[in-house]
């Protein structure tokens, strides 16, 4: 689930969702505004959409790591 195995792709495993939301996050963004420029980047490359709730999962894991953050209604990448 976190990490890819012989039966979860990489781009279906947390850590994979989660390398996509932090390069989509080179400004600040609003989490409907983050999620529908996931699912659209995903059709672009022909990848299968995630559910919202694997969005959020996602989000947890990276704000677990700290590596972003929730001020104001916005996300941010930590660091900017």
């Amino acid at each position: 689930m976190l990490m890819p195995t012989k039966h979860i792709k990489t781009e279906n495993a947390l850590i994979g969702v989660g390398a996509e939301v932090l390069a989509l996050l080179e400004r600040e963004k609003t989490v409907s505004t983050l999620f529908r420029d996931l699912q659209n980047s995903r059709r672009d490359n022909e990848l299968p959409t995630i559910h919202f709730d694997w969005f959020l999962l996602s989000l947890d894991f990276l704000f677990s790591l700290q590596a972003i953050r929730y001020e104001a209604g916005l996300l941010k990448k930590m660091n900017q």
